[in-house]
Order: structure tokens, then C-alpha cells, then sequence
């Protein structure tokens, strides 16, 4: 079985806001220290086949378009990570731009996935910078149902930065759904509660980026905005930006205890001047 991935805005999207995250955190933490970097839906390294049948226009430009030159951090490092051989998950991304140490807690619920994720991460394991890699296999709700870890678990330090990623297909911004545990793949408010518990105790700047890729008819972004903002808030979280594509898709970024953190409210307008044409 080829892992597969979607070909389409919503990778552009997710993946161009957080290579300027990171990007932005280089820019600011002089030199470059440790990031502890945490992902509910790992994905596989490098997905081989493209399972977009519908409008991959930009996805397909900006590869097209990829070179050692390009103007973006993301077409930069998306180049570097050899676009003809497949697509890079977000952790190849992290760890082709953070330039300091960092550690991993991958989340990921496919078997198939995680069969290609173990041996790639032992091989990540191997690098100098690398203090800790981690792979759950299962749901990320389970993993987060236990304390995460602060970067000084991880070997890091305490006044560094954590970075945690969420990107399900759907936030919802309904409780109580019936039938939620049919619908892994989505986000729900009880699970931001859950998320919230989990990244309370978190020592030090915390940035996250919570990706949203379809509104199914009854959750316009207003509606998961509204939604998802006083969860975060009641744990010290603020709204920074919201990064949006064609459609439902969109990235909201929250931090707490990020001094440089009012930069990324350039995001939204840059990420349109640099979107290729639909």
C-alpha cells in the first residue's frame, strides 16, 4: 500500500504558514535554540502518490516553479526535500529549517503510515541536533490524555519554544456529536478541552497551528473561530492570524508567551500575494 497525499491548496496553505513560523522563530531566537515540536497527524514522511483528482492547478505551479533560488522558505525547503520523489510531512519541514536542536512527539493512528515513519525517525535519530523522537501509534487523543512533554523533558530548555500541530479535515464547531468516534479525522470541542488539559503545564512560548481543510455545509469559519477561541483563550492562549485558502481551508495560529508573536499577523496578506492564480 502508497501512502497518498492530497495534492491540493490546503498543503500550500498549511505547510507555506509554517515554514514562516519557523522561519519567524529563527528570526527571533538568536542563536538559533531548541524547539520542541508536537503533531497530532503526523502523515508519512514522504507520500508517494497524489490522490487529488479535482483542481491541483496551484499545488502543481508552485512544484513546477520549485528551485534553490525561490522566493519562499517553504518553495526553499519543499525543493531541498526532493518534490519529484513525493510530498514531506510537516516534521521533514521542521527539521530541513530549524537550524538549532529540537525534539519530535509524532502522533499518528495509520499502520501504514507509521511503518514508513519508525525507520525514517531512527534515522533521525542519528542527527546531533536531534535530542528526542518520538512516534505514538494511535490516536493522538490518547497520547494527549497523558502530560506532554516540556522541552526540558525532551533534553531541551524550558525557556524554548513548542510548536504544536493540528491539522484534521474538519474542525467542528458542534458538542456532542453523535457519532465523533466514527470521525477520528475531525476535530471537536471536547477535544480541544482534552488538547487544552494536555498543553496546560507546558513551560515556555507555545505556538499552535490548527489547520482546518473543509467546512461540511454547517461549519462556516466564523462558526470554528468563535468556537475554538475561548477553549484556547481559558488556557492562555490568543489568537494571532487566520490564514486562509479557497473554500473552508484555513490555519489559525494561537500563542502564549511568544514576545515576537504579533509578526505573524503579516501572514495572511503575504500568503495571498504569493498563491499562485486558482
Amino acid at each position: 500500500m502508497v501512502t497518498t497525499y492530497k495534492g491540493n491548496v490546503g498543503h500550500l496553505m498549511q505547510h507555506w504558514t509554517l515554514c514562516e513560523l519557523l522561519d519567524l522563530a529563527k528570526r527571533h531566537h538568536h542563536p538559533t535554540p531548541g524547539l520542541n515540536y508536537i503533531d497530532a497527524h503526523a502523515m508519512a514522511p514522504l507520500a508517494i502518490k497524489n490522490e487529488n483528482k479535482g483542481n491541483t492547478a496551484p499545488f502543481i505551479t508552485v512544484r513546477d516553479r520549485l528551485s534553490q533560488s525561490s522566493r519562499s522558505t517553504y518553495e526553499r525547503a519543499w525543493y531541498e526535500l526532493e518534490p519529484t520523489k513525493g510530498y514531506p510531512n510537516s516534521a521533514a519541514f521542521v527539521i530541513k529549517l530549524w537550524e538549532g536542536k529540537f525534539s519530535l512527539l509524532l502522533c499518528e493512528i495509520n499502520a501504514q503510515t507509521n511503518a514508513e515513519l519508525k525507520p525514517w525517525l531512527q534515522s533521525v535519530r542519528k542527527s546531533k541536533r536531534c535530542k528526542r523522537a518520538d512516534l505514538f501509534q494511535g490516536d493522538w487523543r490518547e497520547r494527549f490524555k497523558c502530560k506532554l512533554p516540556s522541552p526540558s523533558a525532551t533534553e531541551l530548555a524550558d525557556g524554548w519554544l513548542t510548536l504544536v500541530s493540528f491539522d484534521p479535515n474538519m474542525c467542528s464547531s458542534h458538542r456532542k456529536v453523535q457519532d465523533r468516534k466514527k470521525k477520528y479525522k475531525n476535530l471537536y470541542p471536547e477535544d480541544l478541552d482534552l488538547a487544552m488539559d494536555a498543553v496546560k503545564s507546558l513551560k515556555g512560548g507555545i505556538l499552535i497551528q490548527l489547520s482546518t481543510y473543509s467546512t461540511n455545509g454547517n461549519n462556516p469559519q466564523g462558526a470554528v473561530i468563535g468556537s475554538v477561541d475561548p477553549i484556547l483563550a481559558k488556557a492562555g492562549f490568543r489568537l494571532l492570524t487566520v490564514v486562509c485558502a479557497k473554500g473552508g481551508m484555513m490555519s489559525m495560529v494561537y500563542a502564549r508567551d511568544v514576545p515576537w508573536s504579533a509578526k505573524v499577523a503579516e501572514l495572511p496578506d503575504r500568503f495571498s500575494a504569493w498563491l499562485p492564480a486558482r
